[in-house]
């Protein structure tokens, strides 16, 4: 086994994703209940602990964590990526998984430099296939975001119905990050050129909820103080512009909402509902931009 072998079963086992998983049929009692019939369908098992993981059909392919890293890595390219500061995990037993790798490369937001992760998830139940984004990470306050990659070919997505001896390694994620860290850091610079009103404000603050009912739960009204104390912060040190704003949204996102472990952080932010406020606000930031004439090409 060679070091990087090594170095790759080292960072399974630091995310809990030194496990296998296999495909077995499933049973139903026949009618004298005396037997069991096979059925056209099958589960994916976890191997280790022995928990059924979901119901898939004959064409599913396993992909086991060890070989998505291998596919993940032969992406990004030999010498693009820093394994030891970048880590990966699983999310409900096991039935969803995460790489967040770190890669060379950064992105220039004008301001500041933000360091690069290309994050990717895959599913044991059947529910996904391996699919790729990009995540940045602050140096000055450790503020990440998440979004998935624009990949219009579905070059880079892989199905479960689709052999590991069929994906071939000339396929390469370059491109593919090489677009979405440009276009990435040409929004972020465009967002710190002007500043958006106290209406577009509320709005953002509506994306954790709304207070303009007649009872509002108090839930409701910290997840909005928690947003708007972050926002109020980060336009402080980065500007008040849609800059700050946006960034006071991702420091809510990574600093105040707390799940139980990193693994449901990571699920929250990157595949769950989190992903999708930090998206929204980026939209509505364009959006408002474009609306006010002040995004221009």
């Amino acid at each position: 086994m060679t070091s990087t072998d090594i170095n790759k079963v080292s960072f399974l086992e630091r995310g809990g994703l030194n496990f296998t998983v296999s495909k077995q049929r499933m049973h139903i009692e026949s009618s004298d209940l005396r037997s069991y019939d096979d059925t056209p369908f099958y589960t994916t098992l976890r191997n280790d602990t022995r928990t059924p993981l979901g119901c898939v059909t004959d064409r599913y392919v396993v992909k086991q964590n060890s070989e998505l890293l291998d596919v993940i890595l032969e992406k990004i390219g030999h010498e693009q990526y820093d394994l030891d500061n970048s880590t990966c995990g699983k999310f409900r037993g096991g039935r969803k998984v995460f790489f967040f790798i770190k890669i060379s490369k950064k992105i220039d937001f004008g301001s500041e430099m933000a360091d690069t992760y290309v994050y990717a998830v895959s599913s044991h139940d059947g529910s996904a296939r391996l699919a790729f984004g990009i995540t940045t990470k602050l140096h000055s306050c450790s503020n990440m975001f998440g979004l998935l990659m624009a990949d219009k070919e579905n070059q880079h997505i892989i199905k479960h119905t689709k052999r590991m001896e069929g994906i071939t390694e000339h396929n390469k994620l370059d491109e593919l990050i090489h677009r979405n860290t440009t276009g990435l850091s040409v929004v972020m610079k465009k967002l710190q050129t002007t500043s958006p009103n106290q209406e577009f404000v509320d709005e953002i603050l509506n994306l954790v909820g709304r207070v303009d009912g007649k009872r509002v739960l108090q839930e409701t009204k910290d997840k909005r103080e928690k947003l708007r104390q972050s926002i109020v912060g980060e336009m402080a040190i980065k500007g008040s512009n849609y800059y700050g704003l946006f960034n006071g949204v991702t420091h809510y996102l990574t600093h105040k909402v707390k799940e139980s472990n990193t693994d449901e952080w990571f699920d929250f932010n990157l595949n769950g509902k989190g992903s999708t406020i930090v998206s929204t606000a980026l939209k509505l930031s364009v959006s408002q931009m474009k609306k006010d004439g002040l995004w221009l090409n």
